[in-house]
């Protein structure tokens, strides 16, 4: 007997004891024999260990069950056992009953790769073992270390290979376990455990896919991009392997679709190629069936998206067969309320819409629901799929499908931008040929003011995207429907700021014309417009798409005006002879009539007209705040108008002085400053045409001087000009012979406010443009002794003595 088998036999002996530190000696001991290469395991020392070592995997002390382990794994892998029955009977003791016996999370790996050295090794000799290997593995897959959870899937997986053809009855009881890994937080354990669930279910009954499915669909949102890799080939797997596989296709095609739309570029690439090459193991194994579309069916379509390539006829059928079950699915997540589920739903359906192509019309009404109600919230994610999807459906179904669904639900519903943005999606690569036939029937809808006066600015922008579609690809159809167009474009654009010139629409509207210039089509299409507005405008009120449409009108297409004055000029007096409406709508009337005369499009005759017959009448003074405030704007409005006339006469002086004499007395400042401002311009216009009297300087005077004492002293600034325009040579003759009464009147008021700060330096310059009348009266009414600003006074007197010496040395040198 050699040393090793002596130091055996004592070392088998000395397990039995009492003291765990001789056991765990002696197990060392064991470990460093059969470690070592010169010893040979023989079949007595074998019989020895499963006397003496196998009950140690049970041992009491942790210690001792850890080198027993190893111990045993180290005979195992060296083909030693004969019998792994004792193995797994104590494994199972402790950790497969319903009350794990095991506490040691070291000791319990050290079990599970105990077992998996087994599996490897005595595939043959494990049958008997099945079940007790199983209700260890259904217990260590939910153990709560990762790393006993991570090995018992492995050893999982390794069993449903080792054993296939056994493992089908055991297969349900492993499932649950694993989905259940799939979900732990640890994305490694998650990532083993979808590789196991692939060969568990691969060697399964199968009965088990359709639950799998459900519950591993949630990893195809994992943040982990391993572990949606590891899904997707696991998926496209079990559809080209597993058995009866296609009775599992509506489980599994959902799966691999969504695989095509995930976030990371190498995984979306890898999910395309496995789904093409399932769709063309499909189309092998069903040759006969698809023998006609194979022979006649082009594999490539002329309108087709562009870098995009086409799926295989496979992928298009299996799609196509299943297309009535995915599109419900679509329908009920594209309005889920988690976000990532929604946009998901949205990225899914480009991919159902590339595969099932004109299929998909089957669920179009109500796909077409979903999507638009996806996109009335522009700014979800989701949104910006679905338009996508609607981009590449436009491909395949053709206007006569979709139209039929979409403008009748526009028309008994409220509009919204859900729905253009949908139609615009659709209209965007859609086939001219197929489109001619309905331009008409589109354009007509969308000039309805339902449609084109939706106040929404993302509605307006997608109407105008639809319009644009339609014009690319059919303008000859277009052409006949050029004052619709117009009539849509002008009234989108009404309420923005956006300048006409560099649109795609209006320049496409210009080459309808001939001459292809802005003004020839606003001369050929602005009549019938300000028609229809002069038609409607009695109704309007502040906020009218009609009267903003002028707006827009008077601000970038003042050709219509030009061309079309009369029926503007009605379009005025219905707005504005009712001075009991609201008065932001006539303030906003009296702003078109300033954008209008502003870009200088009226003659001076039409300026007459929009003033006296229009503007004179709302100047009538009326009681209360709002009355006020009109009269203020239209005051405004009337002075603009009168600095661009540029030839007067006695008639329009004789009304127009009136009226603005009483205006420089209103209660409001602004008018106040307005009416100083037009009659400083009539004033001018009469000097120049002379035909200005004593009465109206008189009276002019009077409201001036009073104004003086106005503040703020802006007006009070306008009041000095009008008194030095009022005085400024001619004036009519004899005026200073029968009104020197006045022109001292004049004097005295004006020299008072030589002390008053704010405007003492510009009364002094306009006492001296006024001496010219009367120095000697004027220099009576200075007393320079009673100014507290006593140099302003010097400086007048100083000024008005040596005039007056002038004054007396040209009459001597005369004489």
């Amino acid at each position: 007997m050699d040393d090793h088998s002596v130091m055996c036999e004592k070392s088998f002996k000395l397990l039995q004891s009492e003291n765990r530190k001789v056991r765990k000696q002696n197990l060392d001991q064991l470990s460093t024999v059969v470690g070592d290469e010169k010893f040979e395991v023989s079949p007595d020392f074998m019989l020895a260990v499963k006397t003496f070592v196998y009950p140690c995997l049970n041992d009491g002390s942790e210690a001792c069950r850890e080198t027993a382990v190893q111990l045993v794994r180290t005979l195992v892998c060296a083909g030693c056992v004969e019998d792994i029955a004792p193995i797994v009977f104590v494994i199972h003791k402790r950790m497969g009953n319903v009350s794990m016996l095991e506490s040691s999370e070291e000791v319990k790996l050290l079990y599970v790769q105990l077992l998996r050295d087994i599996i490897k090794n005595y595939e043959q000799l494990i049958f008997p073992c099945l079940d007790d290997i199983i209700s260890i593995l259904t217990k260590s897959i939910l153990d709560s270390c990762p790393a006993v959870k991570k090995d018992s899937c492995l050893c999982a997986a390794e069993l449903a290979s080792a054993t296939k053809t056994h493992f089908h009855m055991v297969a349900d009881l492993l499932v649950e376990p694993l989905l259940k890994a799939t979900n732990y937080h640890q994305s490694a354990v998650r990532y083993t455990a979808i590789q196991s669930l692939n060969y568990v279910i691969m060697y399964s009954n199968g009965k088990q896919v359709p639950e799998v499915c459900t519950s591993i669909s949630s990893r195809l949102f994992d943040q982990n991009v391993a572990v949606r890799l590891a899904l997707c080939r696991v998926v496209s797997n079990w559809m080209l392997n597993l058995r009866d596989r296609y009775s599992y296709f509506p489980k599994l095609i959902p799966l691999i679709l969504t695989a095509q739309v995930d976030d990371h570029l190498p995984n979306r690439e890898e999910a395309e190629r496995l789904w093409d090459e399932i769709g063309n193991q499909y189309i092998n194994e069903n040759e006969v069936q698809l023998k006609e579309k194979l022979d006649f069916l082009p594999d490539n379509l002329d309108h087709y998206p562009p870098n995009v390539k086409r799926p295989n006829l496979g992928c298009r059928t299996l799609v196509t067969r299943e297309v009535l079950k995915l599109l419900p699915v679509i329908i009920r997540e594209l309005d889920d309320w988690k976000e990532d589920i929604s946009i998901k739903s949205g990225q899914l359906l480009c991919v159902v819409a590339l595969n099932a192509e004109n299929s998909i019309i089957q669920h179009l009404n109500q796909l077409l629901t979903a999507m638009t109600k996806c996109c009335r919230q522009p700014n979800h994610v989701a949104a910006n799929h679905v338009r996508r999807g609607a981009e590449i459906m436009s491909y395949f179904i053709s206007p006569s499908v979709y139209l039929k669904f979409l403008i009748p639900t526009m028309s008994d519903t409220e509009p919204h931008v859900g729905h253009m943005i949908i139609l615009s999606g659709l209209l965007k690569n859609v086939n001219s040929i197929e489109l001619s036939t309905h331009v008409k029937s589109i354009i007509t809808f969308l000039e309805k003011p339902e449609i084109c006066e939706v106040y929404d600015p993302l509605f307006k922008k997608y109407l105008l995207q639809v319009i644009e579609y339609v014009l690319v690809a059919c303008e000859s159809e277009c052409q006949e429907l050029s004052y619709e167009l117009f009539k849509i474009y002008i009234t989108v654009q009404s309420t923005t700021l956006d300048s006409f010139d560099n649109n795609f629409i209006f320049k496409k509207l210009i080459n309808m014309c001939e001459p292809k210039t802005k003004e020839q089509l606003f001369k050929t299409h602005g009549e019938k417009l300000l028609n229809e507005l002069n038609d409607s405008c009695d109704s309007w009120v502040v906020h009218s798409p009609g009267r903003e449409v002028l707006d827009k009108i008077a601000v970038d297409a003042e050709h219509v005006v030009v061309s079309c004055y009369e029926v503007y000029r009605q379009i005025l007096t219905k707005t504005l002879y009712n001075l009991d409406k609201d008065p932001k709508f006539l303030m906003k009337m009296l702003i078109n009539i300033n954008t209008c005369v502003d870009k200088d499009i009226f003659n001076n005759k039409q300026l007459w007209q929009i003033l006296s017959g229009i503007v004179f009448p709302i100047l009538t003074w009326r009681p209360g705040k709002t009355a006020e405030s009109l009269r203020a704007a239209s005051c405004l409005c009337a002075q603009i108008i009168t600095k661009k006339l540029t030839c007067f006469d006695e008639t329009m002086l004789n009304l127009s002085f009136p009226i603005f004499l009483a205006l420089a007395d209103d209660n409001h400042c602004k008018t106040r400053a307005y009416a100083l401002d037009t009659l400083h311009s009539l004033v001018c216009a009469a000097k120049n045409l002379d035909k200005i009297n004593a009465d109206t300087i008189n009276n002019i005077t009077r409201v001036a001087l009073a104004r003086l004492n106005d503040n703020p002293g802006n007006t009070r600034f306008k009041a000095i000009n009008l008194i030095k325009a009022t005085y400024t040579q001619p004036l009519p003759n004899d005026y200073l012979v029968h009104y020197e009464g006045h022109v001292a009147q004049l004097y005295k008021t004006v020299v008072i406010f030589l002390d008053d700060q704010d405007i003492q330096q510009s009364i002094l310059d306009l006492l001296k443009e006024l001496s010219w009348m009367k120095p000697d009266i004027l220099i009576k009414h200075i007393n320079v002794n009673v100014f507290s600003h006593k140099h302003f006074a010097q400086n007048l007197m100083d000024y008005l003595s040596d005039n007056l010496s002038q004054i007396t040395l040209h009459n001597n040198n005369t004489e």
